[in-house]
């Protein structure tokens, strides 16, 4: 990411904080405090880490219904739900999670993206956003549950866990210590089709989805599917040979495609008729990628 492209991504985020304390912590991470929105009493009935990831899924599966086909939130109907209420209750038994209860990578990755999406959920009705999640520019920092023992921030969740440590886009510094039990929740290896599943509450981020870890691979695919064909388009008008416009989400984790080279057959293999082939001419003329802004306004309905 070079400078301008950083600079640009600074000020849409500050441009929209409530005010000087929320963008100053912001930016001094030492000023960030976070809050454990899951330290409720534990919920009775809960039989062991199963039942409970099988009444998670439910109230998720609830919770995911009562959105618009477009996957757009009505975030202060949605807190009245009993479905959200249910995620509430059960959020705290979140505490009792064990590395060994997710065995596989497919469980790993199913269970964060989800708990992620929830999260993300969780701290808009919190915090009492309004307009953008960027009104509190820490907000991705101080967001957080307790899983396991171990408090863990969407950051955290996102680069520290799914993303294995990998720097954070802005600041490229790894989120977890090196010592971290949260580790242990890592999957082996990052699958970069998490990107299009992971749901930051904004208006630049892919509609939310459940994910489930039978069907996961079938998921992830067709949500990359998805979100190529929506974002990513060529644009022959632009001088002198055109470019190709794509989310942003593909500069700030073009790592976890392996670079350009990476990015190009991740496009190639998830893009339908007519932008596949499209997309195969200009890569051949080397005409470059252009990436949008990011859209920090809430994925809210009106």
């Amino acid at each position: 990411m070079g400078f301008r492209d950083a600079a640009r991504d600074a000020l849409d985020i500050l441009r929209r904080s409530r005010g000087v304390r929320e963008a100053v912590e912001g930016v001094v991470p030492s000023l960030q405090r976070p809050t454990v929105l899951n330290e409720g009493p534990q919920p009775e009935g809960v039989q062991g880490a199963r039942d409970l990831m099988e009444r998670l899924r439910d109230a998720q599966t609830s919770l995911v219904a009562a959105f618009d086909p477009q996957g757009k939130v009505g975030y202060g109907s949605l807190a009245k739900t009993s479905a959200f209420g249910e995620l509430v209750r059960l959020a705290p038994a979140l505490q009792r999670i064990r590395p060994e209860d997710l065995p596989t990578n497919a469980d790993r990755n199913a269970f964060f993206i989800n708990l992620y999406n929830v999260l993300a959920i969780h701290g808009v009705v919190a915090f009492a956003i309004r307009t953008s999640v960027m009104e509190r520019p820490a907000f991705f920092s101080v967001a957080t549950y307790r899983v396991g023992g171990v408090v863990l921030s969407l950051n955290q969740i996102e680069n520290g866990l799914l993303r294995r440590n990998a720097g954070h886009p802005a600041t490229k510094r790894p989120t977890l210590s090196a010592d971290s039990p949260a580790h242990a929740f890592a999957p082996s290896r990052v699958d970069p089709r998490i990107h299009a599943a992971l749901v930051c509450a904004s208006a630049s981020c892919p509609p939310i989805r459940f994910y489930d870890p039978e069907k996961l691979d079938a998921q992830l695919t067709l949500a990359s599917e998805n979100f190529v064909n929506a974002d990513v388009r060529v644009d022959g008008s632009a001088r002198p040979k055109g470019v190709i416009r794509l989310s942003a989400i593909f500069r700030y984790y073009a790592a976890d495609w392996g670079g350009r080279p990476g990015i190009e057959r991740f496009l190639l293999a998830h893009a339908d008729e007519p932008l596949k082939s499209e997309l195969a001419a200009a890569f051949r003329i080397g005409l470059p990628m252009v990436h949008d802004r990011y859209d920090w306004s809430l994925n809210g309905v009106r």
